[in-house]
C-alpha cells in the first residue's frame, strides 16, 4: 500500500495506473465496462436479426442477461468503490478465456484433419457441408481467438488492478479510523466506503 508521508492514501500511485501509466484503473475499468455493454448489445442484435433461430435467440438472451448482470456489478463496484463486485466480471473473464482456449484446440484438430472438429465447425457456422478451405478457416479462427484471449487477459489485468485499488483503499480506511474503544471487524473486500 502506498502512503505519502505516512498519513494519506496515494490514489495516483503508478501501481493504480494502466495503459502505460496514462489512465487510472478506475477509468480503465469504466472503459472496459462500456465496451462490454456495446459488445453485449451487438451480440444480441446479431443473433436477433442475422441468425434468428429460436435456439440462438434464446442463448443470446441468456448471455445478455448474464453479461448484463455482470456488467451491472462492475458499474456498481465503480460507483460504490467496493472490490467484491468486480469478482463476477473476473470470474466470467476467466471462464471465457478457458472456453476460447478450448475452441483453439478444436481448430488445431480441424487443421490437422480430424473429422469431429469439422462437424462442430459446420454446426457452428450453420452450413450443411464444410468448405474445402477448412485449413484457412481454422487458421483465421485460431488467429482471431488468440487476439480475443490477449484482449481478455489485458481487460482482466486492468479490472484486477482496480480490485486491488479498492481493496487497498478499504484497508487504509479501516486501519486509519479513529480509536473508538472497539475493533472494527470488516473485510477490505466487502468494505463500503462512506462518501
Amino acid at each position: 500500500m502506498d502512503l505519502e508521508k505516512g498519513t494519506a492514501f496515494n490514489e495516483n500511485s503508478p501501481r493504480y495506473m494502466c495503459c502505460c501509466n496514462s489512465i487510472h484503473v478506475k477509468t480503465g475499468t469504466l472503459i472496459i465496462a462500456v465496451l462490454a455493454v456495446i459488445g453485449l448489445l451487438l451480440n444480441f442484435v446479431y443473433y436477433a436479426v442475422v441468425r434468428s433461430h429460436s435456439i440462438n435467440l434464446a442463448s443470446s438472451i441468456g448471455s445478455l442477461v448474464i453479461g448484463g448482470a455482470v456488467v451491472a456489478c462492475v458499474f456498481y463496484a465503480l460507483r460504490t468503490q467496493r472490490a467484491a463486485f468486480l469478482l463476477p466480471y473476473m470470474i466470467l473473464q476467466v471462464v471465457g478465456i478457458f472456453f476460447i482456449f478450448g475452441l483453439i484446440i478444436l481448430c488445431i484438430f480441424a487443421l490437422a484433419g480430424a473429422e469431429f472438429p469439422q462437424t462442430v465447425l459446420r454446426q457452428a457456422l450453420g452450413e450443411d457441408k464444410i468448405s474445402p478451405d477448412i485449413k484457412m478457416i481454422s487458421i483465421i479462427l485460431i488467429v482471431s481467438f488468440a487476439i480475443n484471449i490477449a484482449l481478455a487477459l489485458w481487460f482482466l489485468w486492468v479490472v484486477y488492478k482496480c480490485f486491488v485499488f479498492f481493496r487497498d483503499q478499504a484497508n487504509f480506511a479501516i486501519n486509519n479510523t479513529t480509536n473508538v474503544g472497539y475493533t472494527v471487524n470488516v473485510s477490505p473486500v466487502t468494505y463500503k466506503r462512506q462518501t
